[in-house]
């Protein structure tokens, strides 16, 4: 029967195939993705600097960190951005982990449709959400507050309460230090502005 496909998705609709199998398929389909992510090149995608990790927050928690401003969505191959972030994320996951998400100065051509991040959280594998302890969102505006609370509420409904809107460096440094977390000069820039 694993080799059906047709027949196991057909038995998935019906509520038929018990967790145990849909779990396998899910961990085959994650593995085969990690296999592509270490087999190509994506050095184009890391130079764009948008993914990297820095320190740990206040519970020792590696801080991974996101800069929106770094992703030209319209400019690059979404899917090997996708294997990047697998390739870079596989051996963070494994242990308890924050991401700081910079929405600072992003522009329409920066922003990640609900349909990729949909694809993201149906593809990675479980202990990418399980150890996922924090997504703060820093300088958020209106409109990507309400695409979250969307987004959250009805497409990753696990994710909402880890989502914490941040308005201010000052508030992101009462969970992580500032010597803890390398933030762009422009974000930087934009929070002196701003506060």
């Amino acid at each position: 029967m694993e080799g059906d496909v047709d027949k196991q998705r057909k038995l998935i609709l019906q509520g038929q195939l018990s967790d145990a199998t849909m779990q396998k398929q899910h961990q085959r389909n994650y593995n085969r993705w990690l296999c592509r992510a270490r087999a190509e090149d994506l050095s184009d995608i890391a130079a764009l600097k948008a993914l990297y990790q820095t320190g740990v927050d206040m519970c020792g928690r590696t801080v991974m960190v996101l800069v929106g401003r770094n992703i030209p969505v319209t400019l690059i191959d979404m899917e090997k951005a996708l294997l990047y972030f697998i390739h870079v994320m596989d051996h963070i996951t494994v242990k308890e982990y924050v991401m700081v998400y910079f929405h600072t100065l992003t522009g329409e051509h920066n922003h990640l449709d609900s349909e990729f991040l949909k694809k993201l959280h149906e593809i990675v594998d479980t202990k990418f959400k399980n150890n996922l302890r924090a997504f703060y969102f820093v300088h958020p505006s209106f409109r990507s507050k309400v695409s979250t609370w969307f987004f959250t509420t009805f497409s990753v409904s696990g994710m909402k309460q880890k989502v914490h809107h941040v308005e201010t460096l000052q508030q992101l440094f009462t969970c992580i230090l500032p010597e803890q977390i390398d933030i762009p000069p422009f974000v930087l820039e934009y929070d002196a502005r701003e506060t």
